[in-house]
C-alpha cells in the first residue's frame, strides 16, 4: 500500500472518530430532549383528559343523581278517566296528576279534594265520586261522635234519646216513665227498660251517661 494511500486513510478514521465525540458530547443529540420532552408533554395531556373525563363523569353522575331526585311516583284512582301510577316532577300538585289521568269523570265530585296539594313521592290520590261523599256525610251524621256530648239517661229528653242507635219513641217514652220511679244509678240499668236488651245496650252504651 502507498504512503498516500494510508495518509488518505488515517484521515478519515480521525475524522470519524471526532465525528463521533461530537455527537456524544452534552447538547449534542436533540433526538433525547426531544424524546424526553414528547414523554412529558404525553403525560400532561393524558392527566388533563383523566380530569377533564372525571370532571364530566362527576357532573354527568351529579346530573343523574339530580334527574332521580326531581321525579317522583304517584297512584292516582278513583274517579279519574285513568286510574294508575303516574311519574310526576318533585313539586307537582293534585291537579298535574289528575291531568296525567286523563281528568276527572262526571261523577267526581271536584270539591271534595284539595287539587292545590303539593305531592309527595309514593302518595296515593283518591278521587270520591259524588255519591260517596253524599253517603260518607249521611254515615257521619248519623253516628254520634264518642267525643261529642254524652247522652244522659237521666235528664235527657225524647228526642235526644231518639237520636240514640236502636231508641225509637216507644223505647223514649218507656225510659222516661222509668225515671219516674227511680233513677238509673248505672247506664247498665237501661237494660231494666222494656224493649231494651243486651242487643241495643251494646248499641249506645258508648254514647250515655247517668
Amino acid at each position: 500500500m502507498g504512503k498516500k494511500n494510508i495518509i488518505i486513510i488515517t484521515a478519515c478514521i480521525i475524522f470519524i472518530v471526532f465525528s463521533g465525540i461530537l455527537y456524544l458530547q452534552p447538547g449534542g443529540s436533540k433526538s433525547t430532549s426531544f424524546t424526553r420532552n414528547t414523554g412529558e408533554d404525553m403525560l400532561q395531556h393524558e392527566e388533563t383528559a383523566i380530569n377533564e373525563n372525571g370532571q364530566e363523569t362527576e357532573e354527568s353522575n351529579k346530573t343523574d343523581n339530580t334527574n332521580k331526585t326531581d321525579v317522583i311516583a304517584v297512584y292516582i284512582c278513583g274517579a279519574v278517566k285513568h286510574p294508575g301510577v303516574y311519574s310526576l316532577l318533585n313539586g307537582q300538585r293534585i291537579c298535574d296528576a289528575v291531568k296525567s289521568a286523563g281528568g276527572f269523570k262526571k261523577s267526581a265530585d271536584r270539591s271534595a279534594i284539595n287539587l292545590a296539594k303539593v305531592l309527595a313521592d309514593g302518595e296515593q290520590v283518591v278521587v270520591l265520586s259524588k255519591k260517596q261523599v253524599l253517603r260518607n256525610n249521611k254515615n257521619n251524621n248519623s253516628q254520634p261522635q264518642k267525643e261529642g256530648r254524652l247522652v244522659n239517661i237521666n235528664t235527657a229528653s225524647k228526642e235526644e234519646l231518639m237520636s240514640l242507635p236502636g231508641i225509637g219513641e216507644s223505647k223514649a217514652d218507656a225510659v222516661m216513665d222509668y225515671r219516674l220511679s227511680c233513677s238509673f244509678k248505672s247506664i247498665d240499668d237501661i237494660k231494666n227498660v222494656t224493649g231494651i236488651k243486651d242487643g241495643v245496650f251494646n248499641q249506645i252504651k258508648d254514647q250515655i251517661t247517668v
